[in-house]
């Protein structure tokens, strides 16, 4: 039997008569992390937006902790524990790093949010000395901590990143896939969409490759490594 905390089988979906899913089958076991890549247009971001609710599969089903929640809202998907972390707009610039993290628990207790937010603190301690800055005015990499930091402060059981490196400066961009590994001590599974596949799949446990809106084939990351093929087609090498 299956440890998967989260489940996509055989999901199609796309944008009015445009497919852009076909027949996707995936899934993520209690504390994995696991990468998906491929060349552009591949459906990627399609599917983590199937997956939280953002586009409505036409067909298959998607699974969290093994109840049905295909095509839920994606305050539904929040409310039975997934987080998203979009690949832009993921933090509210006017405000400060403080203010975004209290809107990361909004849902929470007030004596449950502040110690909430004191562990992200010391999850990311750049945060706590930025508490009353403009969120706006972080850099790359510290706006990705912050998104991190407020997506995982409701307690989340499964944390969807589209393309985490995005907007990174290339120096941090291997600092942020290690920010990323780290999240292993919180327990929480991890599903990562990242263009840059080859600096992250060393920090995950199993990829998918997707291609044409289907899987292609997966493995471990270890061995999607080593593959020739996989490397000459879709890791640069």
């Amino acid at each position: 039997m299956s440890d998967a905390v989260l489940r996509a089988g055989g999901v199609d979906a796309g944008y009015g008569a445009l497919q852009i899913l076909f027949g996707v089958d995936l899934e993520v076991r209690q504390g994995e992390h696991v990468l998906v890549f491929g060349p552009n247009g591949a459906g990627k971001s399609t599917l983590i937006k199937a997956l939280f609710g953002l586009v409505k599969p036409s067909a298959g089903h998607v699974t969290l902790a093994g109840r049905d929640v295909t095509g839920r809202a994606p305050e539904g998907m929040v409310a039975h524990g997934m987080a998203y972390v979009p690949q832009v707009s993921n933090v509210f610039g006017s405000m400060t790093v403080l203010e975004n993290l209290e809107i990361g628990g909004a849902r929470l207790s007030r004596s449950r949010r502040e110690a909430r937010i004191e562990e992200m603190v010391a999850l990311f301690p750049v945060l706590g000395d930025r508490r009353k800055q403009s969120a706006g005015t972080l850099s790359g990499g510290e706006r990705q901590m912050l998104a991190l930091a407020r997506a995982l402060i409701p307690e989340p059981s499964v944390l969807l990143l589209d393309e985490p490196s995005a907007g990174v400066a290339p120096k941090i961009v291997e600092e942020i896939f290690h920010l990323v590994s780290g999240l292993r001590r919180t327990g929480v599974s991890v599903l990562m969409i990242e263009q840059n596949a080859r600096q992250a799949l060393p920090h995950v446990d199993r990829g998918y490759v997707l291609e044409g809106g289907a899987v292609r084939m997966t493995d471990t990351a270890a061995s999607l490594l080593d593959n020739a093929e996989i490397s000459k087609l879709y890791l640069g090498g």
